[in-house]
């Protein structure tokens, strides 16, 4: 991630037309805990040292104009007051809560990455689009997961789609028995929205029960996740479909991290001066391709993230393709402003903010090929909702563990010809058949079958 926005910077900064004569810096911590960088995140929103209450807007000038990150919704919504109340723009690339979205809590959060409202509803098109309607979800006990939950029990009302288990679980909850419960009651398809610490513990608990032919549906955090497709036994608990920000490749990007590689064989004092607060031991023993291989999911976001920074820029210094005007000072609300308006294309891929902050979205569904080595992830189905909203699944691709055939993932098979649905308990997903009475029919336009006498 880091190399991502250094690599973005230093295009940037060589850019002649983009920001001629103007060099953008930066200042980064790895952020640890919420309560240990809330004096870094002072910091950046102070100057000189000093935070004066209620400043009026066009006198304020903070450390910096804007500030990228953090990685998480908690971790976002933890700071982001503290950013946004004054205006200073937050653009985020790895915080997806729909809870951000709110302008009067959150005025100046600005995000590279879709919602988790998107993100749930492509998830409830690819289940719908295989005929699916017992799903379980499973997720941590964050802001991200309880988030993605309530959306999704939120969007599947008038879908047919039943929820038949939920389940927010901890770092040392039982996964073994959360697994079995899923298992007894016929659940074939599961929604797993969750960070990668989660998300790792259910596979990994998966493999070690044994479950089989199971299809697993990944949240974007996970869905091109580099370790879990490498795990022993993995190819056996079912089918993996990730969804993940459509991945677009950088040019230069692996010869740049190449090139930062060949001069960090240096002493730790070297080390501290070029990672600015925090001797980083560990950065130094990664290789460029160990660096180059990482999860590259929020790699876009990071690199839209520091180039809208940038051209917000240029509109604030009235850039023309030779020089910036210096003496206009960049306030950070101005920035804010011509955020909003911004439509430019970055490698092929149009950048754009709605009235929310929010930008134009693009998905695509990945299949997990498991069964090879090394793992590969192929596209199998897409998801746009600009210019308007198209959604593609190719079955061609997705070889089914069972014969080849669609898993079956419902509460209860439909009824024949001559049989009415008969709802039994609470879900509307579980039915019996009852077969019609004479000189009746079964009334499809309604929300539930039901027997209605001829006219």
């Amino acid at each position: 991630m880091l190399q991502v926005m250094k690599f973005a910077v230093e295009e940037i900064n060589n850019s002649p037309t983009l920001l001629p004569n103007v060099s953008l810096g930066y200042e980064i911590f790895d952020y640890c805990s919420n309560i240990k960088n809330i004096n870094s995140v002072l910091s950046f929103i102070s100057r000189n040292g000093s935070i004066k209450p209620k400043e009026i807007l066009n006198n304020y000038q903070p450390k910096v104009v804007a500030l990228t990150g953090p990685f998480g919704s908690t971790r976002t919504i933890t700071i982001a007051p503290l950013i946004t109340m004054d205006l200073i723009p937050m653009v985020n690339y790895g915080a997806a809560s729909y809870a951000l979205s709110n302008k009067l809590q959150y005025p100046s959060f600005v995000r590279t990455v879709p919602s988790n409202k998107d993100m749930i509803e492509m998830i409830i098109h690819i289940i719908q689009w295989f005929g699916w309607n017992w799903v379980a979800f499973l997720g941590g006990q964050d802001d991200y997961s309880s988030d993605g939950l309530k959306l999704f029990n939120e969007y599947i009302n008038n879908t047919g789609i039943c929820l038949a288990y939920q389940k927010g679980l901890s770092l040392n909850a039982n996964y073994s028995q959360t697994l079995k419960k899923i298992h007894m009651l016929n659940i074939n398809v599961i929604v797993v929205f969750a960070v990668s610490q989660y998300a790792s513990k259910i596979i990994k608990a998966a493999i070690a029960n044994k479950i089989q032919d199971k299809v697993w549906i990944a949240s974007h955090t996970w869905a091109l996740n580099q370790q879990l497709p490498r795990e022993p036994g993995i190819e056996k608990i079912g089918t993996i479909i990730g969804i993940t920000d459509r991945l677009l490749s950088f040019p230069g990007f692996n010869e740049f991290v190449y090139k930062d590689r060949g001069t960090t064989d240096v002493g730790h004092d070297e080390v501290k001066s070029k990672t600015c607060n925090q001797v980083c031991h560990y950065c130094s023993l990664l290789t460029a391709e160990e660096i180059i291989n990482e999860n590259p999911s929020f790699s876009f976001g990071i690199y839209a993230s520091i180039y809208t920074i940038a051209h917000a820029l240029h509109k604030v210094l009235q850039c023309d393709i030779n020089e910036c005007q210096k003496n206009t000072m960049a306030k950070p609300y101005m920035l804010l402003g011509e955020i909003k308006k911004l439509d430019f294309i970055l490698n092929g891929r149009q950048v754009k903010y709605d009235d929310n902050y929010d930008p134009a979205i693009s998905y695509d569904a990945v299949l997990w090929h498991t069964g090879v080595n090394p793992p590969q992830f192929q596209i199998v189905g897409s998801y746009d909702k600009h210019p308007e909203i198209t959604f593609t699944m190719d079955n061609s691709l997705l070889p089914w563990q069972n014969n080849g055939s669609v898993p079956f993932s419902n509460c209860s098979v439909e009824c024949k010809v001559g049989y009415s649905r008969q709802i039994e308990g609470f879900h509307s997903c579980c039915f019996t058949c009852k077969k019609c009475p004479p000189n009746t029919y079964v009334d499809f336009s309604r929300k539930y079958l039901r027997t209605t006498p001829q006219s």
